[in-house]
């Protein structure tokens, strides 16, 4: 039994995973990869494959205006998710007391145990014109007549940032929860004050957390289509509701070649993203 999981019986290990992997998602990418090459016109296939649906797309400026909007989206997103993340992780990890640390994680996470089409509906009530986020600026004084804020880029930008915030505390609690407390001790016995052990002990030792909240983040926000449709209306010009625009009139080609560019764009990011953490954190990767 040792011997299945360890040297060359390793790989009988791994091989239902690589199995899983290869049905559903090497062989879905492939489809896709081969429905964009073809010509196909409300749902009928009139050409064989060929490249000319991603020299269409890649020479309409349309195109570059709708990835451009959805990087700079995902990185405002993921931007705000550091910024709203941190303090309830760190937070978290000066928490003492067990039952207050289970019920912030409780809250944290409880998001993660709702769909976000339920999320999404609970925003739609909040942000409408008569919804509570307009009653309260009115009894605050702060404004005279409702404002809009459902189906804009405000509000998805709102829906986004609560359901994507999840997932970069996550990660930050698990590393700042390790952190051992000597550390900061030391610190303050050669001279730091707390902000300046903050800044100089603890948040270099999270940075792999930050990346890693970060990718994930940017990517689920990258790809999100629930909230943003909801939350932004059909006629959000994202890339997500773009494909989706396709697929409703049976453009099978465009949708399966934009979803292609995105999974290309995203994995392009990420890839320089990690390049560039790596870079900075050199500490982080040096072996003994």
């Amino acid at each position: 039994m040792r011997k299945f999981f360890s040297g060359k019986g390793s790989v009988l290990g791994v091989t239902p995973a690589i199995i899983f992997l290869l049905v559903l998602f090497v062989a879905p990418f492939l489809v896709l990869l081969y429905y964009s090459l073809l010509t196909i016109e409300q749902g009928n296939v009139i050409a064989g494959p060929s490249f000319d649906k991603y020299v269409e797309l890649l020479s309409d400026p349309f195109i570059y205006y709708l990835f451009g909007r959805t990087i700079g989206l995902s990185f405002l997103v993921t931007i705000l998710c550091v910024l709203f993340g941190y303090p309830v992780a760190y937070l978290h990890s000066k928490i003492r007391h067990p039952f207050l640390k289970t019920l912030l994680l409780a809250i944290v996470s409880a998001p993660l145990l709702t769909s976000s089409l339920v999320l999404s509906f609970g925003w739609i009530v909040i942000l409408g014109k008569r919804g509570l986020a307009n009653d309260l600026l009115i009894a605050l004084g702060l404004i005279e007549d409702p404002i809009k804020i459902l189906f804009t880029i405000r509000a998805v930008i709102i829906g986004l940032t609560q359901v994507m915030l999840p997932f970069m505390i996550v990660p930050l609690i698990s590393t700042l929860q390790k952190l051992p407390e000597d550390l900061e001790d030391a610190s303050a016995d050669l001279g730091s004050n707390k902000w300046q052990t903050f800044w100089r002990v603890t948040m270099p030792q999270s940075i792999p957390s930050i990346a890693a909240g970060m990718s994930l983040v940017f990517v689920l926000t990258f790809t999100a289509f629930t909230v943003p449709s909801l939350t932004g209306g059909a006629a959000m010009q994202i890339v997500s509701v773009y494909i989706w625009n396709n697929v409703r009139l049976l453009a099978w080609d465009t949708a399966a070649a934009i979803s292609s560019l995105l999974l290309l764009t995203s994995l392009i990011i990420i890839t320089v993203f990690n390049i560039i953490v790596r870079r900075l954190t050199p500490w982080q990767h040096t072996q003994n």
